[in-house]
């Protein structure tokens, strides 16, 4: 049966949520199950071209609309703000007459498990509006559903409908590129083998490897079976004209992969890879492949719970875990260690050597964490760490503390590591709020977010000056920077306004270092984009000029270890 390419019709919200299982992806999943490929205006990097009609390109280039319909009308198209994104590519599937699926989330079920921000709506009118011209088409095939699972179903069900009976010659479509000898040599060494924890990342690298020099996004999940499948799926989203065939660049990826991934026999597959693509590559006269990234690490953040011994200032209680960003459900517990009584009290001043001692064990630690044999490990990589602390310890210097680990001179852990900072001693009280620290943190990772308003807002002295004015839009959602920059020598009011009231992000330089520079290098902090990299930019400033005053509060609020009790140190 030839596969038939589904394009997916959304809102970004249905993307995200549930956490565990998003509608989008339960759609990917009804689509891989249904042996057919999807599209999504999502999977394309931006484009010179106007937005409505590369929109109307790729709804053309389908064979299946499916469209799932929430309560937000979603961002309006750049060249014709009149429509929504989704609206659009319901009138164009309608106009060129491909075969439309529609799913309405329904007003009725108590099932859907979405946030409050998914049922508020910029065009609320418009969105109703839309919902009823879907209700008057009597040509389209029209559910309602109450879960992920239930248009899982249902879609599956539907696309299953829609399969044409099977011809006698199903022969797997390839590229022009790639012949049937090719591909028999890749079916022998992917046939049947399971894809490893690494093998998504060599799947989405693939995308960016031919056109563009910004690569097409990959799509998500990728299929549910063997390598084999992946490469199939692969073929059948290959971009016309690319130099580069992209399952090409995926079995290069696996082949570097295989080599380091800790799979046994790894290097005898790497091997055989690495021989199909260069022989590919000689038969056919493709160029040369970049060098694949670092697929196979561990990736790893430790998680720094501080908190002032009321008694004695001088004194912290501290708890230490280490956790897989990728799973955080994943997590171990280093200080106290595990099955340690009472909970752990050191001197502030010795915290850097304690610092030092959970660094010199990391590979150790995570080791456990993962489970892994000693002969199997995967190389080890830490990508932040994160102070959890009491009010009274935000000014404390955590990024410059000195690590003597290695053969070079000391260093300092924010020239190294991401590290950032967070207090949910002050998130505790802030009441109704609450909801606004979670809104702006979801808008603020939402890549369908709208940019005509400021993602950060600049707070300098003259400012400071206004900012009970400040304070009561802050309040307000329509107001809705998700992030504070305080360019100010007196930062702590504006500090405490930006944490009580729910910013889940604010910047500011410690006392006693404000000088004549004050944030001159992130005074274009503007875009969601320039706040997201805000973790990264920052390491880049502490490490190229040796800044000690940059402090960064950067406060998810559905991090999981942030929502636990202090383990038995219970000092909350």
């Amino acid at each position: 049966m030839t596969r038939r390419l589904v394009f997916l019709s959304h809102t970004s919200e249905l993307r995200l949520h549930p956490g565990d299982l998003s509608y989008v992806a339960a759609a990917e999943k009804a689509v891989s199950s249904a042996q057919d490929a999807c599209m999504d205006m999502a999977y394309f990097p931006a484009r010179d071209e106007k937005p409505a009609q590369a929109c109307r390109e790729k709804v053309g280039e389908s064979d299946v609309y499916v469209g799932i319909i929430g309560f937000r009308y979603g961002s309006t198209v750049r060249d014709e703000e009149h429509l929504s994104y989704t609206q659009l590519e319901f009138r164009e599937a309608t106009k060129l007459g491909i075969p439309r699926l529609v799913f309405l989330l329904s007003e009725e079920s108590q099932e859907l498990r979405l946030p409050w921000s998914a049922f508020r709506c910029e065009h609320g009118n418009r969105q109703e509006e839309f919902r009823k011209e879907l209700l008057r088409d009597n040509g389209l095939m029209l559910k309602e559903i109450s879960s992920p699972q239930d248009l899982r179903e249902k879609l599956l069900h539907a696309l299953l409908a829609l399969a044409p009976e099977p011809v006698a010659d199903d022969t797997p479509r390839t590229p022009a590129t790639l012949d049937a000898q090719a591909w028999r040599g890749l079916e022998d060494q992917l046939r049947g083998t399971i894809p490893p924890v690494w093998a998504e990342k060599a799947y989405r690298w693939s995308f960016g490897v031919q056109g563009d020099a910004a690569g097409a996004a990959a799509p998500f999940p990728p299929p549910a079976e063997d390598l084999y499948d992946w490469a199939r799926d692969l073929d059948a989203r290959e971009q016309a004209g690319a130099a580069m065939p992209k399952v090409v660049a995926f079995a290069h990826a696996l082949a570097a992969g295989f080599r380091t991934g800790g799979v046994l026999q790894g290097a005898r597959r790497a091997g055989a890879l690495r021989a199909w693509v260069r022989e590919v590559r000689e038969r056919f006269g493709l160029g040369e492949l970049p060098r694949v990234p670092n697929l196979t690490a561990f990736e790893v953040a430790l998680f720094v719970q501080l908190d002032r011994d009321p008694q004695d200032p001088d004194q912290v209680f501290v708890d230490i875990s280490l956790y897989s960003p990728s799973d955080p459900s994943q997590w171990k517990r280093v200080h106290p260690h595990e099955g340690t009584s009472g909970c752990l009290r050191v001197p502030l001043d010795s915290m850097p050597d304690l610092m030092e001692q959970c660094l010199g064990d990391l590979q150790r630690h995570a080791q456990a964490l993962r489970g892994e044999e000693t002969g199997y490990r995967r190389p080890l990589e830490l990508k932040g760490i994160e102070f959890a602390v009491s009010e009274t310890l935000l000014e404390t210097d955590f990024d410059q503390w000195l690590c003597k680990l290695g053969v070079d001179e000391p260093w300092k852990l924010g020239a190294r590591f991401d590290v950032v900072v967070s207090c949910p001693e002050a998130r505790n009280n802030i009441a109704h709020f609450h909801d606004l620290w979670w809104a702006r943190w979801e808008w603020l990772n939402d890549p369908d977010a709208r940019e005509d308003k400021p993602a950060a807002h600049w707070l300098d002295a003259e400012e400071l000056g206004r900012l009970s004015t400040h304070r009561d839009n802050w309040e307000q959602w329509e107001h809705h920077p998700a992030c504070v920059a305080i360019a100010a020598e007196e930062a702590g009011p504006a500090r405490r306004a930006a944490l009580h009231l729910g910013m889940p992000v604010i910047v500011w330089r410690r006392t006693g270092h404000f000088g004549a520079r004050t944030l001159p290098e992130l005074l274009t902090l503007e875009s969601t984009e320039h706040v997201r990299q805000l973790p990264q930019s920052i390491r880049t400033l502490r490490r190229s000029d040796g800044d000690p005053g940059l402090v960064l509060l950067w406060d998810d609020p559905n991090h999981p270890l942030k929502n636990m009790p202090y383990s038995d140190a219970s000092f909350v």
